[in-house]
This record gives C-alpha cells, structure tokens and sequence, in this order.
C-alpha cells in the first residue's frame, strides 16, 4: 500500500536543517566554554578568600564584643551637691541669669567631669550642669548624667556611684584633706546625690526664670515674697543652718484658687523628695506647717486656671533637729498622764525620722492605752510599706491609717517596760501625729462601761445608741435605755430614779443618792473624776457633787429659738434668746445658737459649700424675731473664724457641728440674748419627750422661708426606730425626733437650729441640732438631729467652755 505525502518545501527544510546544525553547534560551543570558565573563577579565588577572611574577622568582633556589649544605653540622672570650702556665696551667685553665675558654674561643671572621667564612671559618662548655689562656704548643686547599658545598670546604683567619686577624691586629698581642682578646694565628705527623673530636671528648668533663694539663720523666720505672675511656674529655694531642719507655714488667703503649692526634700524637684503638695486654697487645710528633714526644702508654685494676687502666705524659719527618744514612768492612775507626739507637733511629720517611747508599768495589773483621734494602727502581716507611718509596738508591726473617727489601741505589759516605735520612711508626709496615752485596768478595762473591741474604745453600756460597730454594747440588755432594780431585775425609767419616790421594789432607785457612786450611761460625772447616781443633776439648785460641779456655769438657759418649722408657732422677744440668724449678704442661710459670749454653735453643712467656706461673708445677727425689719434689740457681728468637726463627712453627714467664732464677745447684758445650757456627756433625755425646734425655715418644703421665727414642738424617736427607718445611715452621733405623720418638722433654711429641751427649774438645755432628713415634713420620716451628748467633748476643747 503506497502512501501518497507532499514533496517537502525546499525552504523550510533548509531551516530546519539550519536550526538543527545551529543547535549541534551551540551544543559544541557549550562544550567548548566550560573549560574556560573554570578558569576565570580560579583567576577571582584570592578575591574571595579576602572577602571570606574579612567576614571571619567582622563576625567573629561582633560576637567577641557587640554581641557581649547591648545595643540599648540607660540614662541615669542624679541631683548632687558638693562643698567648696575656699570660696564663698555672693548675691549674683543667686541669680541664674548673672554672668557670675553662669562664668562659676563652667568652672565646676570642668570639676564634675574631671571627677567623674577620672574614675570607672568614665564610659558612662554624659554630662553635669550646675542648677544652684547655696551658703556655707559654697555648695554646689549640680546635675549628674550618666549612659549605661543595660547590662552594667543594676551594677551602678546611686550608692555606687557615690563611692567611685568619693574614692578619686579621697586619692587626692590634700594635707587639709581637701581635694583640690585648680583654684576650688573641696570637702569630699560633703558630697551628697540623690536620684532624679529626667522631668525633674525639665520641671526645675521651667520655673528657672522665677528662682529665687533664701538663706534663713537661727532665730529668724522670714517672709517670702509671693511668685512672679508673669512665669507660670516659680520656685522658692531655701536653706537654713546646719543642725537644723526648715519649717514652711502656708496660709491660703482667697477662699477659692486653683495654684498649686509643691514641697521638697531637697534643692530640686525630685518626685522621689516631694513631701507634700497643696492644691486650689484649700478649705480642709487652710493653713499647715511643713516640716523638712534637713537645712535645704524647695517650694514650687504652678500657676492655676485663673490669675489671682498672692493667694497664699509663706514664711520659712529653722528649728534645731531634736531627738525623738523618750523614756516615760507612768503613775498608778487610770488618768490621762501625757501624750505621744511627732516633733514639732501640730507641724506635719518630717521626712525620714524615727520616735521611741519607752514605757515603766507601775504594775502587772495594768495595761497601756494609746488614744488617737482620726488616726488607728492596722496589724501589717506583710512588709509591704506603709504610707502613714510604721508602728512597732512590742513585737507588733503596724500601720498607721488616717480615718475620721476615734481609736484607742491597748498594749498589755508582758513585763514592766513597753516599746513603741514609729517610723515615717516615707518622704510623702501628713499631719502631725498625736496619741494621749494612759494606763487601763486588765481586769477591768472600762469601768462602768463597755470595751469595743473593733477600735479599742469604751462606750456607754446599754444606753439605747449602739456605738461599737458590731453592736455588741447594746446585745443582750435587761433594760436598754432603762434603770435595772437591783433586787428584782425590774425596769423603770431613767428619769425615776432619785426623783423622792421609791420606785423599785425595795427602793434601791433611792439609794445613795447623796454620795459618790461606780460611773455608768446615765451617772453624771462631777469635775473631780466622781460620778452621782442621779440623772441630769445640773443646775437644778442642789449640791450633789462633793466639788459642787454641778451647779456651776449655769447662767445659761433661760429660753431658746430657732428656724423654719412646719406646723410652727410664732416666738416672742426673749423667748428663745440663744437663737442665731447665720447670713450671707443679708440674707438667712442657717440658724445657730449662742453657747458662750463668743461661740455659736451650728451645723458644719452650713459652711461646707466652696462659696460658704470663708469666714468673711458671713453675719450673725442675735435678738432677732423678724427677718424683714431690725430692732434695737438685735445685735450683730462679724466672724473671724469657721471651725468644723474635723471628722464631719458631706455624705453620710455624720458629726455635722461646727462652731463660730465672733469678732467680739457678746454683752450678756440683754435678757434677749442669753447663751443655751450645752448637756453633760451622760445627759438622758428619755423617749417621747417633747423638745421645741426654732427657726426661720420654710413652712413646706418647696416653699419660702418664713419671715418671723417660728417654734415647734417635737417628740424624741427611739434609736431602733430611726436606725430603721433610714436604713441603718443613723450614727451614735444622730438621733430622731418629730411625727409619724410628718405634720410638724425642720425644713430648709433651719439648719444649724438648736433643738432644745426643758431641764430642771425651767433651764433649757441644747440636746441637738437640725442637720438632716427625707424632705420637709413627710409622712413616716422624722428629721434627723446631731446628737450633742456625743459632742459636747469636742465643743469644749475648742472653745475652752465647759
């Protein structure tokens, strides 16, 4: 079988042909360059090895020495001082802007470096500056910055660094024992370094423009010229003599700023030295004593949001550094024998220094008992720091913790002598710390009374106020607010007892009641330490106590007033003399009572708000009956001073009472103005007792006050009741009174108003004051009162009144 194909185009096999010849002859070429090839990598050979080598070496340097030595370099900064004994300070040396200063301070930023170049710091180094220069002869202060890996910086610390330098300075030290840099001889002892934060320097560098230094000597107390308003940022540098610490008194003087006032423990404005910083004028520390640890403080200023005129005062003296190491006998007696204080007590703690108290226990029978008053010691199981001073009491360690209540902390004597401690390792201080300190009976702690054991304190023994947070005082009484017979463990009233009538079975109500007895809730405490049996004894023109006591300081109580009342009566003239009209501009803001020719006493939420908080805008105005007009009865004066309870709290509104201090004393000469009886410490007023309010408030509660005093009577409410009622917010220092059916109650604008009630021969006596409630006259809510009977302790030490 023949198969019939096409003759082959001669063009194309000639192609192919080519490609095919053109193919076996690339392939031989191929062939043919490989030899050669060869040869030109063998001609570049030297250059390789050269190259190999040089990579060796590179990699072998950098795993020998980069890769031990860490790319990442720390920054350490530290504020130093130094002593230059052969020159002394001049004025222009003071001043950072003066060529003097500028011409001294390259001189000495030479000697730092020498210093430092000169020892193995030498690598680290980065650069000194000096920022400031002090008395005696010539100090020095200056910058130190130093770079250092991160590998080497747990191994130059500031203590460290302190001893290279002293070690190059010791090595060259003169026969003097100085050592000298060109024309500067230097104390090395003097040396002294401090940590620093790099915003320490900018912040110093800030207020560079506003600097000033002051040099106070012993016995002087100087006056420091407020800042320059046109810096935002000012600092005030100040030294005093060696041996001495500074004391800087800041009083704000507007009610309302915004600066800010910072101290610190050295010459610059180190975080790590800051003692304590004062902010807006404020209102809860207008004036405070700032107590440094050594010769040198730095106060800075910064600027607030408004621009005002000085709004503070400041003056610096220097006090000698004391010792803090005490050695106390204590007497058999359970009386206060002395206090526990900080140096320089109320001035706020120094930095960095440490008290001991060591105490002789007169017996085994008795116990050491320290009080404190907004202060308590916590048991520290830890070591974790603490920020309000570390107690060692016996083998204790404790913190101490700022609160705004009393507590008392008991220390049984193991053998005859007690050891406390207190510490403040912390530069950020507070106020002074002060604690009465006086023996306690083992067997007995609290006489009459009952041992709470949360805070330490003895409280009244079923009294009807549950005062230990546990409310174990009042757990398990016979007779609560009541009087027990004795020999049938029957309950009659307080009031009953040595009233003339044998009210117990077999009389014991009656009994002793002309002499001494064992101290209880409703004994009353004579001057001398002894208590009589009989309830409220005061001023009812009868001897009881053996010193008297209780019937002197009763030129007092011959009516009483007070402000705007629901369901209120109109008052007369004279018939509530002790009432007060607290105004601001003219108008009525808060009732009060006059309690002594020049003290009035009112509620401390009167003058909580910032725009009540100066004493300088108000006006009280005594002898007033109508709001609208004046009489020639009336009597009004200025205030001088605002003293609230330093435990009072804006929310829970406990201990609301404040007192008022006038610009003059009041002429007790009119019988339409008359100070009020205050009660004694165990004053009963039984329940449902009818006690008057007085004031100028609202007749309801959305509307205006009234414009003639108004008075109302009020019925005293069981604790239990009000504790209820307002869902346990009642504190031992409150109590009720008025109307289930809200029909007569204290309002708006009767604030601060006594509450007061009628005691023997017709004397009326202050038992509270209006402080708080749920609205105005609502049903089933009482008004809630200050409970002065746990107050009256603390009106009589400020006001010296008793």
């Amino acid at each position: 079988m023949s198969l019939d194909m096409p003759y082959p185009d001669p063009a194309v096999e000639t192609m192919e042909k080519s490609q095919k010849d053109l193919s076996q002859d690339s392939e031989s070429v191929v062939i043919a360059q490989k030899p050669c090839k060869s040869r030109d990598w063998l001609k570049f050979a030297p250059l390789w090895i050269i190259l190999i080598l040089v990579a060796t070496i590179g990699l072998t340097w950098y795993l020998l020495e980069v890769g031990t030595t860490p790319g990442l370099r720390i920054p350490k900064l530290y504020a130093c001082s130094l002593k230059i004994v052969s020159h002394e300070l001049t004025y222009d040396l003071t001043r950072p802007a003066s060529k003097a200063f500028k011409t001294e301070s390259e001189h000495l930023q030479k000697l730092v470096s020498d210093l430092v170049l000169a020892s193995e710091l030498a690598v680290f180094y980065n650069s000194s500056t000096v920022y400031a220069f002090g008395e005696g002869s010539l100090i020095v202060y200056f910058w130190l910055s130093l770079e250092v890996p991160d590998t080497h910086s747990p191994y130059v610390t500031m203590n460290s660094v302190k001893a290279v330098i002293l070690n190059v300075m010791k090595a060259k030290t003169s026969i003097k024992g100085t050592y000298i840099f060109d024309q500067y001889h230097v104390d090395p002892s003097s040396f002294n370094i401090q940590e620093a934060k790099w915003q320490d320097r900018q912040l110093h560098s800030s207020a560079i423009g506003c600097y000033r230094y002051t040099y106070v000597r012993a016995g002087q107390e100087i006056y420091l010229k407020g800042p320059d308003y046109l810096y935002t940022t000012c600092t005030w540098h100040l030294q005093g003599p060696p041996g001495h610490l500074l004391k800087v008194w800041l009083k704000w003087t507007r009610p309302d700023c915004r600066d800010r006032l910072i101290m610190y423990d050295s010459a610059a404005p180190l975080a790590s030295a800051l003692i304590t910083s004062h902010y807006g004028c404020t209102r809860q520390e207008p004036e405070s004593e700032v107590l440094s640890s050594g010769n040198v403080m730095l106060v800075l200023w910064k600027q607030g949001m408004y621009n005002y005129d000085d709004p503070f005062m400041l003056t610096v003296q220097p006090l000698p550094i004391e010792s803090c190491q005490h050695s106390i006998v204590l007497k058999k007696t359970l009386e206060i024998q002395g206090q526990l204080r900080t140096p320089y007590y109320p001035s706020y703690c120094p930095p960095n220094f440490n008290c001991t108290w060591n105490f002789m226990v007169p017996s085994p029978d008795y116990g050491i008992v320290l009080h404190f008053e907004g202060y308590k010691l916590t048991r520290q199981y830890t070591y974790e720091p603490c920020f309000s001073g570390l107690w060692q009491v016996q083998t204790k360690r404790m913190c101490g913790l700022r609160l705004l209540q009393s507590y008392s902390e008991r220390i049984f004597a193991i053998s005859g002598n007690v050891t406390v401690s207190f510490t403040n390792n912390k530069i950020l201080t507070g106020p002074g710390i002060q604690a009465s300190y006086s023996l306690f009976n083992l067997s007995d702690p609290c006489p009459g009374e009952f041992l709470c054991i949360t805070n330490g304190l003895c409280v009244p023994l079923c009294d009807g106020v549950k005062d230990c947070s546990n409310e174990l005082d009042e757990r398990n009484c016979v007779c609560p607010a009541q009087y027990q017979c004795s020999e049938s463990g029957s309950c009659i009233s307080v009031s009953q007892v040595c009233d003339g009538n044998k009210d117990c079975v077999n009389g014991t109500d009656e009994e002793n009641c002309q002499q001494a007895v064992p101290c209880s809730a409703f004994t009353y405490k004579c001057d001398d330490g002894s208590c009589v049996k009989k309830p409220n004894p005061e001023c009812d023109s009868v001897h009881d106590c053996r010193d008297k006591s209780d019937e002197k300081k009763c030129d007092c109580g011959v009516q009483a007033l007070e402000n705007r009342l629901i369901g209120g009566v109109t008052s007369q003239e004279g018939e509530w003399p002790w009432q007060a009209s607290l105004q601001v501009q003219g108008i009525h803001v808060c009732g009060g009572s006059l309690i002594a020719n020049r003290w009035i006493l009112s509620a401390a939420h009167c003058f909580h708000p910032e725009r009540f908080a100066s004493p300088e805008i108000w006006t009280v105005i005594l002898g007033k009956i109508r709001l609208s007009r004046s009489s020639q009865k009336e009597m009004s004066f200025k205030v001088t001073r605002l003293v609230l309870h330093p435990f009072y709290d804006e929310d829970s509104h406990d201990y609301d009472v404040a007192l008022v201090l006038l610009d003059h004393a009041v002429p007790l000469t009119s019988p339409h103005v008359q100070p009020v009886c205050l009660p004694s410490g165990t004053h009963y007023i039984p329940t449902d007792s009818i006690c008057w309010v007085t004031g100028w408030g609202a007749a309801n509660e959305y509307g205006p006050s009234v414009d003639t005093l108004q008075k109302v009577d009020l019925k005293i409410v069981s604790q239990d009741v009000c504790s209820d009622l307002y869902r346990y917010q009642i504190s031992p220092r409150m109590f009720c009174a008025g109307y289930r059916d809200g029909s007569k109650d204290a309002c708006l604008g009767d604030s601060g108003s006594p509450l007061v009630c009628k005691g023997p021969r017709g004397r009326w006596v202050q038992f509270g004051l209006v402080s708080w409630g749920a609205g105005c006259g609502i049903p089933k809510y009482f008004g809630v009162y200050s409970r002065l009977t746990r107050l009256v302790g603390w009106i009589h030490n400020v006001t010296g009144v008793s």
